[in-house]
């Protein structure tokens, strides 16, 4: 029988460069944030652009970021925007640790990016895997780019005792 641990989606863990490590877990919640920022599952992979013309940091970040809400400790602040006729965007995800408050994007070493990619990779090709009932083959083909630099590793969340400063408007 499955048990509701098994279904968190554990991955890799990623190593900030504060010394602590964050692990990367891909939840429902997780999976739904990138759904929200991408618009779907599949932008997400084609959003990281392999060839080296595009952005690549900022769909990384957005990815790494989801997967280190909730046992990771960062909690997801939403940017959206409203068109003319009231349909919402998500343009941007900033992940704070709860903790301190710090950005994530802060706490990322570009030198990593390799090791940043096996990892999310792992966790992301983990929580999109079938699981019993027969259901079919596992859905674990994450295509990924090729990037340079080491890995890192996370580790999990704790309940959110951050509260932001007040904008003062």
């Amino acid at each position: 029988m499955t048990t509701g641990l098994d279904l968190l989606a554990d991955g890799g863990t990623v190593d900030l460069t504060d010394g602590t490590t964050v692990p990367l877990r891909y939840s429902f919640r997780a999976l739904a944030l990138l759904e929200a920022r991408f618009g779907s599952i599949q932008a997400v992979q084609d959003a990281i652009d392999s060839t080296g013309q595009g952005a690549a940091f900022g769909p990384l970040l957005q990815i790494i970021g989801a997967g280190c809400v909730g046992p990771g400790g960062f909690e997801p602040h939403i940017r959206e925007h409203v068109d003319a006729k009231g349909k919402r965007t998500v343009s941007d995800i900033v992940f704070r640790r709860r903790t301190d408050g710090t950005d994530l994007a802060d706490l990322l070493d570009p030198g990593r990016l390799d090791s940043y990619t096996a990892a999310f990779a792992a966790a992301l090709s983990k929580a999109l895997e079938t699981r019993g009932n027969g259901a079919g083959p596992a859905a674990t083909d994450v295509s990924l780019p090729t990037t340079p630099g080491p890995s890192s590793t996370t580790s999990p969340s704790v309940p959110s005792t951050f509260h932001p400063a007040p904008s003062g408007t």
